[in-house]
């Protein structure tokens, strides 16, 4: 089955789009975990710092992952991308969330994916590399078929394979509320939608859906009557978690891996379809390579063919508005044609950028006085000076370029080729993978029938809890356990701070707002999940509540220009209902409206930190 679909070849759009949606979603992933740095590595933020400055490292994994973006420089940038995931995030405890071991498994995929085939700088540096005024030359754009299916597999169907086990033990998710039940406390509310909570025939539907899918998708997201069905599911399933949740990074990059599930027909369609008729033709000096280079480089950007190239050596004499300009004018100044008007040099550019719809602001900013001077000046002095390579009897021979080899017919032996090895590499890789997911899952499943008793059972755990750690910091591969029942249980509080200034007023810390939801200013993902389940938790540690508040306290104070010299903040708590293990109605706004009651003081007198606060268990 491997080696069949690895000789199935199919269009590398998809993978192209897959690249870019989950690498932006990475990027805005890696750019909240620059601006918590402090608060994240510190020991305590801006006045004990961390032994290193992350700020650098993290600097340099943020370019690195707007090269895979734009597709250039892509194996190189994907090492150092999947490096610094394992040196950023691959360590962390109090900070980790489920986003974190999906960008550790995705990442290293990234390697080895052929992710530059399309929609790529690399794409286009080939191009030029092998191309020359009498031969465009067009690298492969089809990949194989497992590139679509493993980052499903390993990103996905892992994930759902490890939660189900945990989900068929809890008393909610088999009742059907596993959807209602998590989202009805308030600080789990990225945005409020008690109204839809309140629809208690929609809520069992959404649980129950949701434990069926998981169950069954590992074994049908391959198939392809099965595709789209899974699909819709699977991006409204997440998409609802982006919106429902504070973990919008977590939701929006499980669905950028859904894109891969996207019939490639629908990506080929998409970049085919909107062609449209050329608005301009652009005259080129054939036997010119830097002219021959600015065509490929164009019709690499113009996706949907606005831009029409005719050289001048052929086409020329046939159009009526060049009739009146000389051939050494045509040939030394690049012209063009729009809407029956002729434009030459930088304007001809202005036009071509201005009929590619994307790039349309560049032809705004050119046209910017001064920007316009510099720009016309900067032609021609390329254009005086650019090589020209005139057709003579001794060059106008055709020697092919040396075009690069299909890898996979590299012979390692004399009959063993490098296509070989990599099916051979796939399959042991899978494999592996596999048992180590299996090994790390089996502490997932509850009853084990009595086995669980057995001395075999309990030295199997000991080498799956052993093997958990480097599979998790390495590849991302571990435990599954979201939104469970022991994260809720007897979680009847929620604790908030507010800044309190010299005139009494108060300014809440954009952690908790004043209904009990989440806060705003990228206080999500990690961050709240920092906040909601290790300074705060359904047992509060009153060692971890008091740590937590220092820092969140220093953090925000030196963002906000606040002294800590002398500044004072009001810990406040917010009891709330138990939620029951049955639906109903309501439940979500009659904790929003809960009051709040102030219960203690943190002060920072000369950078010195104390708090009075009772235990919380108690009140």
């Amino acid at each position: 089955m491997i080696k069949r679909l690895y000789n199935k070849k199919i269009s590398g759009l998809g993978l192209a789009v897959f690249r870019i949606v989950y690498s932006l979603v990475l990027l805005c992933g890696v750019t909240q975990f620059n601006y918590f740095r402090h608060l994240i590595f510190d020991k305590i933020p801006f006045i004990n710092p961390a032994e290193i400055d992350f700020g650098i490292p993290i600097k340099i994994w943020m370019i690195a992952i707007i090269f895979i973006i734009f597709g250039l420089f892509t194996r190189l940038a994907t090492i150092i991308n999947y490096l610094m995931t394992i040196i950023l995030i691959g360590s962390i405890n109090t900070y980790e969330y489920h986003m974190f071991y999906a960008y550790l498994g995705i990442n290293f995929l990234m390697l080895f994916l052929p992710v530059s085939r399309n929609l790529s700088l690399d794409r286009l540096i080939t191009k030029l590399k092998y191309s020359n005024t009498r031969f465009n030359y067009d690298p492969p754009k089809k990949v194989s078929a497992l590139n679509y299916l493993i980052p499903i597999f390993i990103g996905v169907a892992f994930v759902y394979f490890d939660s189900i086990f945990y989900k068929s033990t809890s008393s909610y998710w088999t009742r059907g509320l596993g959807v209602w039940y998590p989202t009805s406390f308030p600080f789990t509310n990225f945005f409020s939608i008690p109204e839809v909570l309140d629809q208690e025939y929609l809520m069992l539907f959404l649980g129950y859906l949701t434990l069926v899918f998981e169950l069954i998708f590992i074994f049908t997201f391959f198939r392809k009557k099965w595709r789209v069905p899974l699909l819709i599911i699977g991006l409204g399933l997440h998409l609802g978690i982006s919106i429902c949740y504070p973990i919008p990074w977590f939701g929006l990059g499980m669905c950028s891996i859904y894109l891969l599930m996207v019939p490639v027909s629908c990506w080929e369609k998409l970049f085919t379809l909107k062609r449209e008729k050329p608005s301009m033709v652009f005259y080129y000096d054939g036997e010119c390579p830097l002219c021959n280079r600015t065509k490929i480089i164009i019709q690499h950007f113009d996706l949907a063919g606005r831009v029409d190239f005719k050289t001048v050596q052929y086409y020329a004499e046939q159009e009526e508005l060049l009739k009146n300009i000389s051939t050494d004018d045509l040939l030394n100044d690049i012209h063009s044609i729009r809407n029956g008007k002729i434009y030459k040099g930088l304007d001809t550019y202005i036009q071509v950028f201005n009929a590619i719809s994307y790039l349309r602001p560049i032809s705004w900013f050119l046209r910017i006085p001064g920007i316009y001077h510099l720009g016309k000046s900067v032609y021609q002095f390329v254009a005086k000076n650019r090589n020209t390579e005139r057709c003579t009897e001794e060059n106008c021979g055709y020697t092919p370029p040396a075009l690069p080899q299909d890898e996979d017919n590299f012979k390692i032996l004399q009959n063993y080729t490098l296509k070989d090895l990599k099916i051979s590499g796939i399959k042991w890789g899978l494999g592996l993978i596999i048992v180590i997911q299996i090994i790390v899952s089996y502490n997932s499943i509850g009853n084990k029938g009595g086995f669980e008793k057995t001395s075999l059972s309990r030295a199997i755990n000991k080498f799956s809890d052993a093997l958990e750690r480097p599979a998790k910091t390495f590849l991302g591969i571990t435990h599954h356990a979201v939104f469970m029942d022991y994260h809720f249980s007897n979680y009847n509080h929620i604790v908030a701070v507010a800044y309190l200034d010299e005139k009494g007023n108060e300014t809440w810390l954009p952690i908790i707002k004043k209904d009990g939801t989440p806060g705003t200013s990228l206080y999500y993902g990690p961050v709240w999940v920092k906040w909601s389940f290790r300074v705060n938790n359904n047992e509060i540690d009153q060692h971890n509540l008091k740590k937590g508040i220092r820092d969140f306290t220093a953090f925000w104070a030196h963002q906000n220009n606040i002294n800590l010299d002398d500044a004072k903040f009001i810990i406040k708590l917010k009891k709330i209902d138990t939620t029951p293990y049955h639906w109903e109605k309501g439940f979500l706004k009659r904790q929003m409206e809960k009051p709040w009651t102030d219960i203690g003081i943190a002060t920072w007198t000369n950078k010195k930190y104390s708090i009075q606060i009772p235990e919380i268990e108690t009140l």
